[in-house]
């Protein structure tokens, strides 16, 4: 498969439409840092009053294709970019500071669970203290790209920083509704700040060097969501978990006080909003029905994810309830985007275009197959090799040095080259090898392996995060941009929760059909005490280490079938990401905002 093949032609559609928890066998799902992985968030950059209307040739910005632009000068000067190199600076800085803030949020509460439900006696609902965000953050964010086409990139920014500061404002108090009503409130800016980010970023910086600042950006937003649960532990052990709250409301509001003064787009920029409108006028523009449907079907989706399994049965009615209506609201949502708006806020149609179909569907099903290792990887390290929460996290370290060796050298290949194709090739042939070696461990792995296991995955991941969103973004002119990476990072959001889920199911139904055949054959003369075995193995996962000896081998070995179960899933999703990525087409990378 060449990146340099004929592509199928791009929409034609204007016609179509009239006017730590080591212990719990369950995936936390929404306990994901981004919804779908570190890095910024895309929307919607298409705020034109006519409908959806994409270039007359079907090759647009085509590598090596006639009539494709080309640049004369492979690299970026200062003068390409929409600030002086100075204000370009201060903004970007506070643009990853707003990022390391939305992933600092996502795990900050992690460690203080526990503690905050005890202390509002409310261990009974002890999850929504970290679900709330979680579940906010990932539904919105694909509203923000269409919001900031009308409104303007800057007023938006400033908005989310004060939805930021406020939510957690909220959330000093001794009322568990108002915690988790802060930190759903909390959750708006913060899917905000990285959705906004990632658009700002395309309105400054051409697409040559985009790679490289995507690929520190997800650095940034790694370390937040790395360091929360140790910043919220030491915070809440010194000062007490309110000010683990306090102290992230200034930074939010140096982040957007720093927003307003520097970030000054230059005139014709689409990060301007709509001109010469009033705001009534505006907002008559926003898609409330079809954003309704979309928020709607996805916080219903990632509901019905976070808690199948476990306070909610798979088999049971309301799961099933809630699986229907969530396929009920994302038929009203498409019916929407594809019949009744003039401006959706995900152009679906787009999906008809190769690039942009191939690349959403590559990272949907690398984050799926990546989130199921990152999860499972521990449980076997807990459950199989006997090792503590700290040996546990010692041997992830390394992981965050792939995956920042991956986005940043990513982006500067990018730079340096100005293609992407080969590279994604060369980066999947490397993830799937990593996966190969997490679904082939044993109990007996070296030490060395035991902390570079992740490493080959979490560098190709990293690749194909950076990759994907720049194929997207040079597969349309800017103006649509953002419409197009909406689209991956709702893939992604939702690649995430179902990934984990479904891996959740296959480990769960493994586990206990190995834990009731083994245990049943050793301990075949007294069947109710065999099943309270099972039932204390298949609740937590250090029990391995205190059941009777008469069976630690057969628990043991049940959680070694079982996580390879989950391995399998992930090993499968991630060759489906990469059979996926070999249909992306190259595009030019140009060299300046202009490439229209």
């Amino acid at each position: 498969m060449s990146g340099n093949q004929e592509e199928q032609p791009l929409l034609q559609t204007s016609t179509s439409r009239n006017t730590d928890n080591s212990h719990s066998l369950h995936p936390a799902v929404l306990r994901d840092a981004s919804s779908g992985g570190a890095g910024f968030i895309a929307g919607e950059l298409a705020a034109e009053e006519e409908s959806l209307h994409l270039p007359e040739h079907d090759n647009y910005g085509s590598v090596g294709l006639p009539g494709s632009k080309k640049d004369d000068n492979n690299k970026s000067s200062d003068s390409d970019y929409a600030l002086p190199r100075a204000k370009l600076l201060t903004v970007v800085s506070s643009l990853f500071m707003a990022a390391y803030l939305a992933a600092l949020d996502t795990t900050v509460v992690t460690t203080l669970l526990t503690v905050i439900a005890s202390d509002l006696n409310a261990v009974a609902n002890i999850s929504w203290i970290a679900t709330a965000y979680l579940l906010s953050c990932s539904a919105f964010q694909p509203l923000f790209g269409k919001l900031s086409d009308i409104f303007g990139r800057k007023i938006l920014l400033i908005l989310c920083c004060a939805f930021f500061a406020i939510g957690c404002t909220i959330c000093i108090t001794d009322s568990l509704v108002w915690l988790v009503i802060g930190r759903f409130v909390t959750g708006w800016g913060g899917s905000g700040l990285t959705t906004l980010g990632t658009i700002t970023m395309s309105d400054l910086i051409p697409l040559r060097d985009r790679g490289l600042y995507q690929g520190m950006a997800n650095i940034f937003f790694g370390l937040g969501a790395a360091s929360g649960g140790i910043l919220g532990g030491l915070v809440a052990d010194y000062l007490g978990w309110k000010y683990v709250f306090i102290l992230q409301v200034p930074l939010a509001v140096v982040v957007g006080v720093v927003i307003w003064w520097n970030l000054v787009l230059p005139e014709g920029s689409p990060g301007l909003g709509a001109h010469g409108s009033e705001f009534k006028d505006k907002l008559k523009r926003v898609d409330f029905q079809g954003s309704f449907f979309l928020v709607s079907a996805l916080m219903v989706i990632l509901t019905a994810a976070s808690l199948g399994g476990r306070e909610i049965a798979y088999d049971s009615k309301t799961f099933i309830g809630l699986v229907v209506l969530s396929i009920i609201l994302l038929a009203g949502f498409v019916y929407t985007e594809a019949y009744v708006s003039n401006e959706p806020i995900i152009p679906i149609e787009l999906l008809a275009e190769r690039t942009i179909l191939s690349s959403s569907l590559t990272n949907w099903f690398y984050t799926m197959g990546v989130f199921t290792y990152l999860y499972y990887v521990p449980i076997y390290y807990t459950s199989v090799m006997g090792f503590t929460a700290t040996q546990n996290g010692q041997r992830l370290i390394p992981n965050f040095f792939g995956v920042s060796i991956g986005s940043v050298g990513a982006g500067l290949y990018m730079k340096r080259t100005g293609r992407y194709y080969n590279l994604t090739i060369l980066v999947g042939i490397i993830s799937i090898f990593g996966v190969w070696r997490i679904f082939n461990m044993t109990p007996y792995i070296t030490i060395f392996d035991q902390f570079t296991i992740l490493l080959p995955s979490g560098l190709g991941y990293s690749c194909i995060l950076t990759v994907t969103l720049l194929s997207l973004i040079a597969a349309v002119p800017s103006k649509y941009q953002a419409c197009t990476t909406s689209i991956q990072y709702t893939f992604r959001a939702t690649g995430s929760t179902l990934g984990v889920s479904i891996a959740s199911a296959i480990f769960q139904n493994v586990l206990k059909s190995q834990l009731t055949t083994k245990i049943h054959l050793l301990i075949s003369d007294d069947w109710s005490y065999a099943e309270k075995i099972i039932n204390k193995a298949l609740e937590n996962t250090n029990y391995t280490n205190h059941a009777p000896k008469l069976v630690q081998g057969a628990i043991k070995e049940s959680y070694a079938l079982a996580c390879k179960g989950a391995f399998g899933f992930s090993l499968a999703t991630i060759v489906l990401g990469y059979a996926c990525s070999l249909f992306m087409k190259e595009h030019q990378l140009h060299t300046s905002m202009n490439r229209d």
